[in-house]
């Protein structure tokens, strides 16, 4: 059976106030402007693979040429060695090195991932041990830039996620997730840990000591003991269904365990650009038993494939939500420059959540006789949608994030140059919205309109942005969109 990858959503942050800075034109980058990281990996003997590769962050929207990232596990031969996924532009240059190319990459506001990734694989046969892998970035115009990945082979252990639950629930009603996981095989496990999607409906009533909350949301939760195979192990945790939650629907988290050594690289990687992942609580230890006093070197799970659950709520009920469009209006003479912020407001009484995507469909048209000089980093042009903070285009599609809570404000700031002195518009649309009022959905943004209109959604609640641009302390914010950021941790599946 063919091997399927696994992308799973590790960790978040709460809602927070960003100030949204204009992204600066695309521009040749100097060689202190481009940064680059790659996350540790642990593997084990008849491991599948871990999926992982190179992150490279700019300090302005820049364009790269010819392109190459080089792996090289000259220092891991004998142990790992890194491979190229099926339809992936890499080969072998040399025994072990291995170099992906692409003619063109684009950086924007935020951190690119997921355009050179490799599987990183124990050989067969591989014993414990540990060393570097070494990560180089070479592109036209650009100085080579090098990073590291420190690569641990672990004992082979099988951590087995128990069944899904599915329930049914109203807005404010409160329900337990089933938690429970298997140790399957012949090795024990030492301190697994559990990671949760981030569900921003699910509010857990109760905080315990050995888990992490951001709010009231959980993130994940340790073990600190031994847990022999063959056995499962099972706990409860409870949780409420948010008032603000649009019904009906469907609303879903994700359980995901790992191994001491993996959840190591996971959070040293999230610790390194500056997330804490939240507060432990203060209610008691959440415990699985069994649990004995026996210890474990470092380890890697062989069948990742099976570490997943899921908790899927029904809400049933009817609590909507109604975005509204917000535009501007504008004045000047011709060649001034006027700033314009452009966006949208959820007046509720749910919250409008898409963990999978964007909240709504955002797209601005620039009034024509008026050139975008500067663009927010969330707003790509339609014709361009990877180029996000590129000006000059007529039209753009912008991001809200997967989350705009209720009386919150979605801003988008640009910059308008008119070039033309005669009155003209431009627009703001929602679409794919799911909202109780689809007619003021779409907004104007009017220039030189002796009364201009007032836009639907003057009435200003707490504003949200998107992900902070214009610096290499970028890497700091990383995912952060609208209020919930959160990493995704690429796990390949079952061969």
């Amino acid at each position: 059976m063919g091997s399927r990858v696994t992308r799973q959503l590790a960790a978040g942050c709460g809602a927070v106030v960003a100030a949204l800075v204009f992204a600066a034109p695309p521009a040749l980058a100097a060689p202190e402007d481009i940064a680059i990281d790659m996350r540790d990996v642990t593997v084990a003997d008849g491991h599948p693979g871990v999926v992982a590769g190179v992150m490279l962050v700019s300090a302005e929207p820049v364009v790269l040429d010819d392109v190459v990232v080089t792996y090289d596990f000259s220092a891991l031969a004998g142990q790992v060695e890194v491979v190229a996924p099926a339809g992936a532009p890499c080969s072998l240059v040399e025994p072990t090195i291995l170099a992906c190319d692409r003619e063109q990459v684009r950086l924007g506001s935020g951190p690119l991932s997921g355009q050179f990734d490799v599987v990183v694989r124990a050989v067969d046969g591989a014993e414990v041990g540990e060393g570097p892998l070494q990560v180089g970035v070479r592109a036209a115009g650009l100085r080579p830039v090098f990073t590291g990945s420190w690569v641990r082979v672990g004992a082979a252990v099988d951590l087995v996620a128990g069944p899904a639950t599915e329930l049914s629930r109203r807005p404010g009603e409160t329900f337990s997730l089933p938690l429970r996981v298997d140790v399957a095989g012949a090795t024990a496990v030492e301190g697994p840990r559990v990671y949760f999607t981030d569900a921003y409906a699910f509010h857990a009533t109760r905080k315990f000591s050995n888990c992490v909350y951001v709010e009231d949301r959980l993130r994940n939760c340790w073990f600190d003991a031994t847990f022999p195979p063959g056995a499962e192990y099972t706990a409860v945790l409870p949780f409420a269904l948010g008032t603000d939650t649009a019904a009906p629907g469907t609303k879903t988290v994700e359980a995901l365990w790992l191994t001491a050594a993996e959840a190591e690289d996971y959070e040293a990687f999230l610790a390194g650009h500056g997330y804490s992942g939240g507060e432990p609580g203060t209610e008691g230890e959440l415990t699985l038993t069994p649990e004995l006093l026996l210890r474990a070197a470092n380890q890697a799970d062989t069948v990742p494939a099976n570490n997943r659950t899921s908790l899927s709520v029904t809400v049933t009920g009817h609590n909507g939500l109604d975005l509204a469009a917000s535009g501007a209006a504008v004045h000047g003479a011709v060649g001034e420059r006027r700033p314009v912020t452009v966006g949208f407001r959820n007046h509720g009484p749910a919250a409008a959540e898409r963990p999978d995507g964007e909240a709504a469909t955002v797209d601005i048209t620039i009034p024509s006789g008026t050139t975008a000089t500067a663009v927010s980093p969330e707003c790509a042009p339609l014709t361009d949608l990877g180029a996000a903070g590129l000006p000059g285009a007529a039209a753009y599609r912008c991001r809200p994030g997967p989350l705009v809570r209720p009386d919150f404000t979605v801003e988008f700031a640009f910059e308008l140059r008119i070039d033309r002195a005669h009155p003209t518009d431009g627009a703001v649309r929602l679409s794919d919205t799911g909202d109780l009022d689809a007619t003021n959905d779409q907004a104007a943004i009017t220039v030189n309109r002796a009364t201009p209109a007032l836009p639907p959604a003057a009435r200003r609640g707490l504003p949200i942005t998107g992900a902070p641009a214009g610096t290499l302390a970028g890497i700091g914010a990383l995912l952060i969109v609208g209020g919930a950021c959160a990493v995704a941790l690429a796990r390949i599946g079952a061969r």
